[in-house]
């Protein structure tokens, strides 16, 4: 859950692209990717969250960043060439209550790092176009603090455009995912009143907002399916929730919960599609099948064969997955 991991609380990503008539963006759905490595976020000895990159296997770890700082929620650029993240880096007082958080990119080796953003109040939840030329984020622009709405910009940090308006109800807009055809994104939205969740799609110019799940599903960080047709994301439908991975129609129908962890005491979180589309990784904790622990898993796309990427599983959380030709 990006909230809980951002802001310090429990540990539980909308594309954007453009399309072609709105002044580019790209298509990447027609153009068969393969599964490279993984990003993901852990907390290093001092309790700040770090990003790593691993083989898809999980083997070779290294961490990309080390500062005094959170640095996480990285997203592969598509074909590899940088990792996009946030980071509370540029805070000058992080203890203060005015907090600052920018997105940033960098190469995969953790260098040539470049702040997008300006320092003013909140930026998060960073989310390529299918083409690599813009990036979708979440962001409060400093004069409404908290109240993150969904924003797109040229990779560069130029061409700032917001995407979604927050009505008065509305808590907050986060998490914007690109849809394979460059046309729309997904997001998720909180309401206060009470506190509750659901996903939306919208087109990027703002137009066509739509709702997908119902409030009381607790849907949270969404991921498209490569071609475009469903999309999986994390829930929390019950009061006693440990997390659920579901998927649904790209047009809100067929609502699925894929792993039942209310019958077996696990909880699931922060899924995304492999690129090929074969696999669905998320984080798992469970009991079963010879695995105990908490740690990265993969899944087939209806559920069956749930297992942990690795022998001796770990924590890590938010992952992202390379999607290279």
């Amino acid at each position: 859950m990006r909230q809980a991991l951002g802001l310090g609380l429990l540990v539980t990503l909308v594309v954007l692209a453009l399309s072609a008539c709105a002044g580019g963006g790209g298509s990447a759905q027609e153009e068969a990717r393969h599964n490279g490595g993984i990003a993901f976020m852990q907390q290093d000895l001092d309790g700040f969250w770090q990003t790593w990159v691993a083989n898809k296997d999980l083997s070779n770890r290294t961490k990309l960043t080390n500062k005094s700082a959170d640095s996480g929620w990285a997203v592969w650029k598509p074909g590899g060439a940088k990792l996009a993240f946030d980071s509370d880096r540029a805070d000058p007082d992080p203890t203060d209550s005015e907090a600052i958080s920018d997105i940033f990119t960098m190469k995969p080796d953790g260098s040539g790092v470049v702040k997008l953003t300006a320092s003013e109040g909140l930026s998060s939840d960073a989310g390529w176009s299918p083409d690599g030329s813009r990036i979708a984020f979440a962001s409060d622009h400093a004069n409404r603090p908290g109240r993150q709405e969904i924003n797109v910009m040229d990779a560069d940090g130029s061409d700032v455009r917001r995407v979604t308006t927050l009505p008065a109800e509305v808590e907050l807009d986060l998490a914007p995912r690109f849809s394979p055809d460059g046309t729309k994104l997904v997001f998720t939205r909180y309401i206060t009143d009470p506190e509750r969740s659901a996903l939306f799609t919208v087109r990027i110019d703002g137009s066509g907002l739509r709702q997908l799940t119902p409030w009381g599903n607790g849907a949270e960080d969404a991921d498209w399916s490569p071609d475009g047709t469903k999309i999986v994301f994390e829930a929390y439908p019950g009061e006693n929730s440990r997390g659920e991975v579901f998927t649904i129609d790209a047009d809100g129908q067929q609502l699925t919960n894929l792993t039942d962890n209310h019958r077996s005491g696990g909880g699931s979180s922060d899924p995304l599609w492999s690129p090929d589309g074969t696999k669905i990784l998320f984080l798992s904790e469970h009991a079963f099948s010879g695995e105990s622990g908490i740690g990265l898993a993969t899944m087939n796309p209806d559920g069956t064969d749930r297992h942990f990427i690795s022998s001796e599983p770990q924590e890590m959380h938010q992952p992202d997955w390379e999607s290279v030709p």
